[in-house]
C-alpha cells in the first residue's frame, strides 16, 4: 500500500515538474525562423547604380501606392525575360517587376527582382 502511494506521488511530482519546465522554458527566438519575405508586383520608379538600390511603386488601390525602396541583397536573384545572369543595369525605370523583399531596421532589402 505504501509502495503504491509512493509511486503515485512520484508520478504526480514528475508531471508537475515537466509542466513547470514547459512553462518556464524559453521559447525559440523569432530570428531563428528568419525575417518574413514579402512578394509584390509593381513598376520601377528609380534605380541608383552607384548605391545598388531600386525603388518600386506597388499599387495597393486605385489611389494608394506602396513604395518598396532599398539596396539589393548580396544574394539577390535578378531575372529579366529569359536571362538569368543580369545586373541592375539591365533594368529600366518603368519596367513592371515582381519584387521580393524583407524588412530590416534600416528599411527594405531587395531579395529578388524579376521582369518579363
Amino acid at each position: 500500500m505504501k509502495t503504491a502511494r509512493f509511486i503515485v506521488e512520484i508520478t504526480v511530482i514528475g508531471i508537475v515538474v515537466v509542466f513547470l519546465m514547459v512553462l518556464i522554458a524559453p521559447s525559440a527566438p523569432a530570428a531563428a525562423t528568419g525575417p518574413k519575405t514579402y512578394k509584390m508586383i509593381g513598376k520601377i520608379s528609380a534605380i541608383d547604380l552607384k548605391f545598388n538600390t531600386v525603388v518600386i511603386d506597388v499599387p495597393l488601390t486605385e489611389k494608394k501606392i506602396f513604395t518598396v525602396a532599398g539596396p539589393l541583397a548580396k544574394d539577390v536573384t535578378l531575372k529579366k525575360g529569359n536571362k538569368k545572369n543580369v545586373t541592375l543595369k539591365d533594368f529600366k525605370v518603368g519596367d513592371k517587376v515582381v519584387v521580393e523583399w524583407e524588412p530590416t531596421p534600416e528599411g527594405h532589402l531587395i531579395k529578388r527582382l524579376v521582369s518579363k
